[in-house]
């Protein structure tokens, strides 16, 4: 799984690795990955591996998904591993305030540490800098990098229809990145703020930050933030909002120990996954994780729709499991597809934790009716007094909460409990927190 923001610092992550570096291939011609977009306009943001056809997936049927180990992408130039944490517009403090009142973008390089026996420990910050020169309600804040120049993206048609005719100015008419534009002038377009993630950046750029060095140490937990399943739509679909097929979740837990379960709606099922953080914590407040290169080892396993467990049945979200609990998705609309009249538009605008509150607890409370044969009263006690709510993210579009309902309450067992996977993760408590969770 290739990181969309690589491009951060070319050097760190993407010079010498022969696979990065044909991915974000970016000359005269045209981009390597020439139908990077939703919709061939401009307005893509991940790298997703995929899709995986699954031979005899039909609607109606469940895909599992075992995560059984994640690890990360080894510069072999370099025998080291970076990511990056992007602050950008989308976060939840342009929504918030600064506090000198001037919007900016910052992004934060970090880098993977071993020891000497080669085992992980920590993702350590190497330095910041200010990401262009983002401007918001007329304020402009021109401190820091003023971003990279690209050949000019194609704007118009969809995903066969990218050819060098059609360059012109970079927008995007769904105004999810405020509507902005960016012209093309004699062949090139400056990106001045963080509007199309996979970029090249270009270090030393006179602007960075070291002095973020020594200041704290993140415990690395490897996780996928999207994970997604075709949807049964005439659309073509932006990777960016979650929904009941998956996708841009941003749920730490879904790492290592994890089971997901996801509705299938095509043939096939279509899976598809990127977006890979080192770390991150609820809520992804400032925008992405530490968003890292990292391959993985997986089992997919089809559920029939005649032969489904319990906890499978009348599934309408992404249904994660670890060995001590499950986990259950909301989020604003269950399914913006369907429910929103101009979908990529208004999933963006009008999403709201008050609305994923409900939807979570709906899906929650039916899910615990059914797998643990409770009344709705029964259900709505014991979600009061063993189920936590938490803040999934609230920057993708269609913000989520989830819930984590832990298993031994409705076991029979008389054992006393004892965890075995480190809060916040589906990892299994194998090591100690001075490594990775």
């Amino acid at each position: 799984m290739i990181t969309h923001h690589a491009g951060d610092d070319y050097d760190k992550m993407i010079r010498g690795d022969p696979g990065m570096e044909d991915i974000y291939h970016w000359g005269p011609e045209g981009q390597n990955v020439h139908t990077r977009g939703r919709t061939g306009t401009g307005d893509g943001v991940h790298v997703l591996t995929g899709p995986i056809y699954v031979c005899g997936a039909e609607q109606g049927d469940v895909l599992k998904v075992e995560i059984l180990d994640l690890r990360p992408r080894v510069n072999p130039s370099t025998g080291k591993t970076y990511g990056s944490n992007a602050a950008a517009n989308w976060g939840y403090q342009f929504r918030a305030g600064f506090l000198d009142g001037k919007p900016r973008e910052v992004v934060t390089i970090y880098e993977i540490l071993r020891d000497e026996t080669g085992n992980i420990t920590w993702a350590v910050p190497d330095y910041q800098f200010q990401y262009g020169n983002y401007l918001e309600d007329g304020k402009t804040n021109a401190n820091g990098y003023q971003g990279p120049s690209t050949y000019c993206l194609p704007t118009e048609g969809g995903y066969g229809d990218t050819g060098p005719n059609l360059l012109a100015n970079w927008t995007n008419a769904n105004d999810e990145f405020k509507n902005l534009s960016v012209p093309c002038v004699n062949g090139q377009q400056q990106f001045s703020g963080l509007y199309y993630p996979g970029i090249i950046t270009k270090h030393p750029t006179g602007t960075e930050d070291y002095s973020i060095r020594g200041k704290f140490r993140v415990p690395v937990n490897f996780h996928i933030g999207n994970m997604i399943l075709a949807a049964a739509t005439n659309y073509t679909v932006d990777s960016v909002p979650p929904s009941v097929f998956g996708g841009n979740i941003d749920n730490r837990r879904i790492g290592k120990g994890a089971t997901m379960y996801y509705p299938v709606q095509v043939p096939g099922a279509l899976l598809s996954m990127g977006d890979a953080h080192t770390a991150q914590g609820n809520s992804e407040f400032d925008g992405t994780g530490i968003e890292t290169s990292i391959n993985g080892d997986f089992r997919i396993t089809l559920l029939k729709a005649d032969e489904l467990p319990i906890e499978a049945e009348d599934l309408t979200f992404p249904l994660l499991e670890n060995d001590n609990e499950w986990v259950v998705h909301g989020f604003t609309y269950a399914n913006y597809l369907n429910e929103l009249d101009t979908p990529f538009k208004t999933v963006y605008a009008d999403s709201t934790l008050d609305r994923a509150m409900t939807v979570a607890y709906n899906n929650t409370r039916d899910f615990m009716m059914r797998s643990f044969d409770l009344t709705e009263d029964q259900a709505i006690s014991a979600i009061t007094l063993v189920v936590d709510f938490e803040v999934t993210q609230v920057v993708d579009g269609n913000w989520g909460i989830h819930t984590v309902i832990p298993k031994w309450p409705f076991t029979n067992s008389t054992e006393q409990f004892s965890p075995t996977v480190f809060p916040g993760s589906s990892k299994p408590a194998e090591v100690t927190m001075l490594t990775t969770i």
